[in-house]
């Protein structure tokens, strides 16, 4: 039974279309919590599985926000250490083409003249090199300064988690009034049914009326041969009722003769 309802619901399911999972997302976590969760609400009709459908494409959508928050923070470091990256590219890119025009109006070497600018980017601290900087790792503070910078996109992924949370919540509470609603329905109907059976049960059994006796030359017995045959006596031969027990015996005796 369980497996069928299980099989009828997976046909509905295709009903609702495609999941909102991305490219970029793994299909089979989806189904794990689709599982997990229509285990826990015990989805039992199309309606139920309507609201629980609901429920879990919303959890999915604000597990996607929640990772997407710390991955903005990262994209931003990373945008920073690419920003820094290109920047010193370029500053290095235009010191030698500063020195190759410095060579060649003074008539110098171009190594000559590296060796001074060497000598300065010692003295300064260096140009680092694009890899290095790429690859460093970030601290606290890069971290901070990624979120200070991308703070609007937090806010408005903020909005969509409420959002996202309220409409879920709300399927929820109409999976269980509809459930509640169900219940009491059926309540309701299965107490009418029950009054409605036992009402015609007791008008049928008011009905119903008891077979008349008769005897076997056809006649309907009375009262009166009720007693007799009760008593054992023939109603003309009863005694008077003014007259005692023996008194009454010596008259029938008297009778005889």
């Amino acid at each position: 039974m369980k497996e069928n309802i299980e099989r009828h619901l997976a046909e509905l399911r295709n009903l609702f279309g495609p999941p909102p999972v991305l490219s970029s997302e793994d299909r089979d976590h989806y189904n794990v919590m689709w599982d997990k969760l229509t285990e826990c609400l015990n989805v039992k009709d199309f309606v139920e599985l309507m609201f629980v459908t609901q429920v879990m494409n919303e959890t999915w959508r604000i597990s996607r926000y929640v990772r997407h928050d710390a991955l903005a923070v990262e994209r931003r470091f990373r945008q920073s250490l690419e920003f820094q990256a290109m920047r010193n590219k370029q500053r290095k890119e235009r010191r030698e083409a500063a020195l190759r025009d410095l060579a060649e109006k003074a008539g110098r070497a171009i190594t000559n003249l590296a060796r001074l600018e060497e000598l300065e980017d010692r003295i300064v601290g260096g140009v680092q090199d694009v890899d290095d900087i790429l690859q460093r790792p970030p601290t606290e503070f890069d971290h901070n300064r990624a979120l200070e910078a991308g703070i609007v996109f937090h806010e408005q992924l903020d909005k969509l988690i409420t959002s996202a949370i309220a409409r879920r919540n709300s399927a929820l509470e109409q999976l269980e009034l509809y459930r509640v609603c169900l219940g009491r329905h059926l309540r309701e109907v299965s107490g009418q049914i029950i009054d409605a059976t036992l009402s015609e049960v007791e008008e049928q059994t008011k009905r119903v009326n008891a077979p008349s006796l008769q005897f076997e030359d056809g006649r309907e017995p009375q009262a009166s041969d009720a007693s007799t045959e009760a008593s054992g006596t023939p109603e003309g031969n009863m005694p008077p009722d003014n007259v005692a027990p023996s008194d009454a015996s010596a008259a029938s005796a008297g009778g005889n003769t």
